[in-house]
């Protein structure tokens, strides 16, 4: 259990991986409860440049999220966002647990 409500979802597409041919799979796409914040903030990137993202996601736990995934989310008006992510970042309790996952697209 989340330790805030995670009432909206985000549906994770992931590509299919290549065989020796070259040919990729089908993608694969997972659907996960989530927070979203649609809000415009300037975040890191993995590389330390400076970014703007328009939505933050929090998720429940450590989710398999990678940087080359693409995030699909349709708010309450019917407007789609589909983007990768920008950062993701783990948020521990002083145990080292990890109790969300927050992901800048």
């Amino acid at each position: 259990m989340a330790l805030i409500p995670l009432k909206q979802t985000a549906t994770i597409i992931r590509q299919g991986e290549k065989d020796d041919w070259g040919n990729g799979s089908e993608p694969v796409e997972l659907t996960l409860k989530c927070r979203a914040e649609e809000t415009t903030a300037t975040v890191q990137n993995q590389l330390g440049e400076e970014s703007v993202s328009d939505v933050s996601f929090l998720f429940d736990k450590l989710p398999d999220i990678r940087y080359d995934d693409e995030i699909s989310y349709t708010n309450e008006l019917g407007v789609t966002v589909k983007r990768t992510p920008i950062k993701i970042k783990p948020i521990r309790m002083p145990n080292g647990k990890a109790t969300l996952t927050q992901v800048y697209v």
